[in-house]
């Protein structure tokens, strides 16, 4: 019994310490640490963020499952880039499957948790440009996901939820190639905010136009500055 609690507690304390490793790469990308197209040593990434380089393999299977890297034998890490068409292909899935799930979120939502966001939603909104920096975009990007998310969980679908993650991957990489203004821009929460009011006013089918108004807009925020 006791070396099975021993196992047990060598593999809660190895998980942690990739859960740790991939948690310490994500925020180095979200920094600017590491930009898209860039490749780097297995060693560099384990270096630069502070883990062992077991933990970083580990993570880093995991990071290329999720399509954020890409493992290339003989040669090191390549950090993934986005090209314009895997942009639209996102939007189109996006428009799809959020559109569908927000249905089911209107008739199912916490009231309690929609205004939370709408709070959060006006803090960013009455942000001062000078104070737009880093930390900013990152709580932007936060807030973002958890309104897309929330509204997706509303689904209860595990695949979909899983499926829509990685989408949500694959624009965190795009926006990080994006200028700096358009990233602190006030369009998409002023469009959560309509989506906001349209949830609240109980009419699915008013909260779905809303979202894909503020979805196909998205994309062409994205697309116009989109390089590849």
């Amino acid at each position: 019994m006791d070396v099975r609690k021993s196992q047990h507690t060598q593999e809660d304390a190895y998980n942690t310490l990739r859960e740790e490793a991939y948690r310490q790469f994500m925020n180095a990308m979200l920094d600017r640490k590491f930009r898209p197209g860039r490749m780097l040593s297995q060693r560099e990434l384990a270096k630069w963020t502070g883990s062992s380089l077991a933990s970083m393999r580990e993570a880093l299977k995991r990071l290329e499952g999720e399509g954020v890297v890409k493992l290339i034998p003989q040669r090191g890490v390549l950090i993934t880039e986005v090209t314009r068409k895997d942009i639209a292909d996102a939007y189109d899935f996006r428009i799809l499957i959020e559109t569908h799930a927000i249905r089911h979120y209107v008739a199912n939502c916490d009231p309690a948790e929609v205004e939370r966001i709408r709070a959060q939603t006006k803090e960013i909104l009455a942000a001062i440009p000078d104070e737009k920096g880093i930390e900013h975009f990152n709580r932007c990007l936060e807030i973002d996901r958890e309104l897309h998310r929330q509204i997706v969980a509303a689904l209860d679908n595990s695949a979909m939820s899983d499926t829509h993650q990685k989408i949500e991957t694959t624009m965190m990489l795009a926006r990080l190639n994006l200028p700096a203004k358009l990233n602190a821009g006030t369009a998409a929460f002023e469009e959560h905010l309509d989506l906001l009011n349209a949830i609240n006013s109980g009419d699915p089918e008013d909260a779905a136009a809303s979202l894909r108004n503020h979805l196909i807009k998205a994309r062409e925020r994205a697309m116009e500055f989109a390089e590849l």
